[in-house]
């Protein structure tokens, strides 16, 4: 079932140094997080090439902008050579100085979830694409734009288990874990041309993406969220556009965790089979355990013990 387009609350705020400069954002019609760094850059001044591989929401999101002349849309798949391509087409008929950067791209499928010794060869490139190679393909096309002596600023989004173990995740939190590292080094290396780069990391928001429970009203998470709620998706905007503002000029290297105070916490896992506590479908939690099973019990000795 497709769910309706809808804009993400934002504030009303206007972050201070976009005006005459142009932001891109990587992963901007999905109604979450990308959607609303759109509006905010906007709002802020600036001009936005906004890519996106969805036809459909793309268009949904220009036209519930107005049809904002100062908004570019990219229609294209940005982890593939030719997406790269379309990055720099679009670079190069930018009206405005290139100063912003916000990779929101990344993430996990439901395929994707699974116990270390489960997961294959597939599922580990893909965890790299979607999480890590396109944002260094990205930076590294849009800082060559940007080397130029002025300032600048790139965000990369991440998640805050990223920095420890993700039992079930394994592919998706040692990827993102790249991508943070990735975005230390960048911060050294690009500090000197007056590029900035830092992390954003998230940890349970509420977004058109997460995946809802039908067994459970939340209470799993408002139990181990110290401000006992869901991150908003302007929760994580604001953060992100604070970074790449110029309230943030002498920070680089850094990584914002916009969690509730759920990093300060933990473990996060049931013991024995690492369950994610805050997982609240039942049959996700049912799924996990039956796999589980099979590896502690194989198929061949289940029928041994029959």
């Amino acid at each position: 079932m497709t769910v309706k387009f809808e804009l993400p609350p934002v504030p009303e705020f206007a972050f201070p140094g976009f005006a005459d400069s142009c932001a891109v954002v990587i992963g901007g019609a999905s109604g979450g997080v990308g959607s609303a760094m759109v509006q905010l850059l906007l709002h802020a001044g600036s001009s936005v090439i906004m890519v996106d591989h969805d036809e459909e929401r793309s268009g949904d999101l220009a036209a519930a902008l107005g049809h904002d002349v100062r908004l570019l849309p990219v229609l294209t798949d940005i982890t593939t050579e030719n997406g790269i391509r379309d990055l720099e087409s679009a670079l190069d008929r930018a009206d405005r100085p290139v100063r912003h950067l916000v990779n929101v791209v990344g993430g996990v499928s439901r395929d994707d979830i699974g116990h270390f010794l489960h997961l294959g060869a597939d599922q580990w490139t893909r965890a790299l694409a979607t999480n890590v190679t396109y944002a260094l393909r990205t930076s590294q096309t849009v800082a060559r734009r940007m080397i130029d002596g002025k300032r600048a600023s790139i965000v990369n989004l991440s998640v805050t288990d990223a920095d420890r173990s993700m039992p079930w995740f394994s592919f998706y939190g040692a990827t993102r874990s790249a991508l943070d590292s990735l975005t230390r080094t960048m911060a050294v290396e690009l500090g000197p041309f007056g590029v900035r780069a830092n992390t954003v990391s998230w940890g349970l928001i509420k977004s058109p993406r997460m995946h809802p429970a039908r067994t459970s009203e939340g209470n799993r998470e408002r139990d181990i969220i110290p401000l006992g709620r869901r991150g908003l998706v302007a929760d994580v905007a604001s953060a992100a556009m604070f970074m790449l503002s110029d309230l943030a000029l002498y920070v680089t290297g850094q990584n914002l965790a916009v969690d509730g105070g759920l990093s300060l916490c933990g473990p996060h896992y049931e013991h024995t089979e690492n369950i994610p506590v805050f997982l609240e479908s039942e049959p996700a939690r049912d799924a996990l355990a039956g796999q589980w099973d099979s590896i502690v019990c194989p198929d061949w000795q289940r029928r041994r013990i029959q």
